[in-house]
């Protein structure tokens, strides 16, 4: 948990010194009820909005990277990922996630990875079953499906810098 509020909070350093202009995003439930009464699947809010980049949702995440099959890798949750997708069909904003490497409980400075899932659910590999792990409950996110830093952003038409 520790890890990922203070990776919020370098992510929202580092964006702002890029010229990207964020707004957090309020997570109580209130915020959420004003969505959730409007969608018949379970909805879940990103960390931020970046105004100058089509209002896209950003979830900040901290993860550790791993091994599969000889390639990096991260884990992220399945529900995450249907959830955040279903709130995409309701705002028709675009949604984002960074993603820090973790080092124990620390984030790693600089290791920012971005990507989105929509790019991801539209892979062979997704389609074919080969990214989703049984075990964990989660989707395989490869780096090779990833960008370094901003640049995802700068893919969606956002006019900060990567």
């Amino acid at each position: 948990m520790a890890a990922g509020l203070n990776a919020e909070d370098i992510f929202q350093k580092m964006a702002e010194e890029k010229g990207w202009i964020l707004e957090k995003i309020a997570q109580d439930k209130g915020a959420f009820d004003k969505y959730q009464k409007h969608s018949e699947t379970s909805i879940k809010r990103g960390d931020f909005l970046c105004r100058n980049c089509n209002n896209a949702e950003i979830e900040v995440k901290c993860k550790q990277l791993y091994q599969h099959q000889g390639e990096d890798c991260y884990l992220l949750e399945y529900s995450h990922v249907k959830r955040h997708e279903a709130m995409q069909e309701l705002t028709k904003s675009p949604v984002v996630f960074a993603v820090f490497e973790r080092d124990g409980s620390k984030v790693v400075w600089g290791h920012l990875r971005m990507f989105t899932p929509d790019y991801i659910l539209q892979t062979p590999e997704y389609s074919r079953g080969e990214l989703y792990d049984r075990k964990n409950k989660c989707i395989r996110i490869p780096l090779r499906y990833t960008r370094p830093g901003f640049r995802v952003l700068q893919i969606l038409g956002g006019q900060g810098a990567a």
